[in-house]
This record gives C-alpha cells, structure tokens and sequence, in this order.
C-alpha cells in the first residue's frame, strides 16, 4: 500500500502535467496513463463538477489508493468564477457595511431582503433596516433556542452557556447594559478554548485566523467531497464565491477583525458591537449594541469549533424548539412582565411627583412603550378573547411596535396581533398579515388606509373589535361581523 504522502505527491505530478498541457486536447485516456505511470492503480478516469454550491469544472482520477479533482481551467470556466465571485464580493461589502457577517439560520428569503434594503442606503439607515428585519428573526424564541441548543452542542461555549442565559434574561429584566457587557469578552474566550493552549499568548486577532482558518480547511475537504485537489483550489481566495460555508466563514472572520476588534480610534461603525469601546471605557456607546448580535455572534463560534475539529456536533439547520428552550423563552417573557409592571409603578411615582423618569443609556422609551402595549393588551384583547370563550396564549411580545396572540377553541385557532398604534410602517402591517387573521391597534384610526393599504386581513382599532365568539367561529369573521 502506497504510503499517503507517496499519493499526494502522485497526485500534484498528474496536477502540474495537466495544467502545464492544453487541456481541450487532453484526452480522460491520457490522463489515466499519466497516473498509471506513477504507480497507481486507477479504477477509472471522469469529467464533471464538483462543488456542493458553485460547481467546479474537473477531471476525477479514481484509485485504490484514494481520488483527485484535477479542475479545468478553461475560458468559460474562468469566466463563471469570477462572475460567481464578484457577486459575493459585492455582498460581502454590504455585510460589512452592516456590520455583520453571512448569516447561519436565516432563509434565504429574509437575507436577500435584508441585503437589498441595505445595499444602497448609509451604514446608519442600513443598519437600522436591519434592526427592524432582525426584530422578526432573532426573536425572543430564536436566542433562547441559540443557548440552549446550539450552544449546548460546543464545548467551548461550556462555560459561557450559563452566562448568556443569564444575560439573556438580564436584558428582558431590564439591565440591558449589564447583559451585553457580561457577553461581549465571551467571545475571545469561546475562540481561545477551539485551540491548542500553546496558542493563548498569540494575539487576538491571530487566534482568530487560526481557528477560522481550520473550520475553512474541512469546508474545503467537504467540497471536494473529501478528494485531493490542489492547494490553490483549496483557498479562501478561490472557494469565497463558489461555497457557501466558505463565505460564512471568511465573513465572521472579517466581521471580527474589521468591526468587533477594530482599534477604538480606528472604528467609526454605527452597531456600536466592538470590544475596545467597551474594554477601555472611552465611549458609552457599546451600550447601545443589540444583545441578539452577541448571542447569534457566540453561537456561531459554537459551528466554528464542530468544524475546526470535524465533529459535525452543532446544527446547520436551525432546531425545533425543544422543551428546554421553551422554558427559557418563557422564563425571559415572565421577567419582561415583571420590568413592564415595574416600569408603569415607576412612571407613576414620578408623576406624582412632577418628575420625568431619568433616562438610562439603553432605555430609549422601548420598555414604557412596551408595557403600555402590554397593559392594552390584557384589557382590550385577551379579556374580550376569554370572555368571547377562546384560550389565549402569547405568540410573540418581544417588541414594543406589536404584540401577538393565539386564541384556541374546539372550533379552531385566530390569530391576533395588536400594533402600538395605527401609524406603523406599512412593511410591518404586510410581515403580520402573513399569519394574522386580524391586526388591531391601540387608539384612533390614523391615515389608516395609507398606512395598512394592501393589506387583506382585518384591520382596525381594538377598542372597538367584538372578538367572534368561539363557538361560532367559522360562522362569523375575525373581524367580528357575520359572513
């Protein structure tokens, strides 16, 4: 049995030949003698693409001793390399632009429309566009299940695991300041613990490369399904626009060195994510950063690690939500509850003081906002639900622009959501018609035909909605009128 370096070796002589030689001309039988004549013993010799997102175009020598990808290089397959790759260049800059990095676990759906509100505004309007996506992705129910299923899977999220979920619930609970300042060294720590402790004098950024770099090194084995081929394909510069995993990679990678770990004096980005800020205390701005960046940022070192050792151990697509997650999610609902109730007895007491609550750095009104919804919520609809004979649940009150509910009876299921007020974005009107049967809002009509236009379902102020009772559901309307 030829030893494994004798192969490689084998394999980059067949390589150099081949790409010294005109390859339109070189026949499969040709290339067959040119591996028989180095010792080895070829089961057979085929053209065609490799690659599990862009293809490459290749000549495969099969053997005893192991496979190779021989790529060809000619015009067209130049031509589409680079098409392929100035288009994720191009997308890579508009991830920059955000701040952010080719996301895991988003459809692609909701990526592009992220890419194509951002692509032509400021870093400021982008990066607000993203807020407002990202309010609809990285919900409540999203970050849990990132704690407790993905980071559950990493060993070097071990340690952190405990802390993101108590920052988790530190955020909803109101100390939002707290909870991104516990998080954000975590992630040097979760980096440092993927390597070989002989690296931990290395600086910051050289740990990083490292570790991404070795996640990258088994994409590339994975996209030439485990076969030999040449370094030059192997490379981030080749395989940026042609794998997907690849792009993921290199992207997180550049989001850490050029926005995360941006010298302090250097960084002028507006997501106010970035380690310096924060470590040497020369701006309050890091307190304004989004806790779901740092959680979705934590776990995905988590895939990092699975795929820096090979183990394939962390989800590439996005779980069910399991009973622990659940729990979580419901836990951080409760101590949100708990802030909103807090909040109004705060509001209150100043009041009658003729005060105005002082402002916090991570409080712009949200909170208040929030609870007030919540308050209008219980007394105008979840009341009149109940007492109209439906079961309510919470689907999604994370935000403080809409709240979402679940009615239940034998008849069926309704589905309710209940906006701050009438003059909301009509973007947000169409993202809760797609699983609303009704969308109230809190107080008067307000331009509301230019502000709900389009939109098929229900739409109206809650104080005047009569919930159809739930035995005659399907008899009458969401909109409480009889069909």
């Amino acid at each position: 049995m030829m030893e494994r370096k004798t192969v490689e070796c084998a394999f980059s002589g067949i390589w150099a030949r081949f790409q010294n030689s005109n390859q339109e001309l070189v026949t499969l039988e040709e290339i067959k003698s040119w591996a028989t004549g180095k010792g080895l013993t070829v089961s057979g010799v085929e053209r065609r693409h490799i690659g599990r997102y862009g293809k490459t175009d290749c000549v495969v020598i099969h053997t005893e001793h192991g496979s190779a990808c021989l790529p060809v290089t000619t015009e067209a397959n130049r031509k589409y390399w680079i098409s392929r790759n100035e288009s994720y260049v191009k997308t890579a800059a508009i991830w920059e632009k955000l701040e952010w990095f080719s996301p895991l676990w988003v459809c692609r759906k909701d990526v592009t429309k992220i890419l194509q509100d951002a692509e032509y505004r400021t870093a400021e309007e982008a990066i607000q566009m993203f807020n407002y996506h990202t309010s609809t992705i990285y919900t409540l129910s999203f970050e849990a299940v990132c704690i407790e299923q993905i980071m559950g899977t990493a060993p070097c999220l071990a340690d952190i695991r405990p802390l993101a979920r108590e920052a988790y619930l530190a955020f909803y609970a109101g100390y939002k300041s707290a909870s991104i300042a516990a998080l954000i060294p975590a992630i040097e720590g979760a980096i440092s613990r993927i390597l070989p402790k002989e690296t931990q004098s290395l600086a910051t950024m050289e740990r990083v490369n490292r570790a991404v770099a070795g996640a990258i090194r088994y994409a590339a084995e994975l996209h030439y399904e485990g076969m030999w081929a040449p370094a030059s394909y192997k490379r981030v510069d080749y395989l940026f626009g042609m794998d997907e995993m690849v792009f993921a990679f290199e992207t997180f990678r550049l989001w850490l060195q050029d926005s995360f770990y941006k010298n302090t004096d250097a960084y002028t980005g507006a997501a106010c994510l970035n380690r310096h800020l924060f470590a040497h205390g020369l701006s309050p701005e890091w307190q304004q950063a989004n806790l779901s960046r740092l959680i979705v940022a934590i776990s995905t070192v988590g895939v990092i690690e699975s795929w820096y050792h090979q183990d394939n151990s962390a989800p590439f697509l996005f779980p069910a939500v399991n009973k622990d997650s659940e729990l979580l999610w419901h836990q951080a609902i409760l101590h949100g509850s708990a802030q909103m109730v807090i909040k109004l007895m705060e509001e209150k007491r100043y009041h009658e003081n003729g005060r105005l609550v002082p402002n916090v750095p991570t409080d712009d009104g949200a909170t208040l906002r929030k609870a007030l919804l919540m308050k209008d919520c219980i007394d105008d609809l979840v009341r009149p639900l109940r007492s109209a004979g439906w079961a309510v649940e919470f689907t999604d009150d994370s935000s403080d622009l809409y709240v979402k509910v679940l009615a239940k009876s034998k008849e069926g299921v309704l589905n309710v959501a209940l906006l701050y007020s009438c003059g909301s974005d009509n973007s947000l009107y169409k993202e809760l018609e797609k699983d609303c049967d009704a969308i109230l809002y809190r107080g008067a009509p307000y331009l509301q035909e230019q502000f709900a236009r389009g939109v098929k379902v229900h739409v109206g102020p809650v104080a005047g909605w009569q919930p159809p009772p739930a035995i005659n559901y399907g008899k009458e309307g969401p909109g409480g009128a009889s069909l």
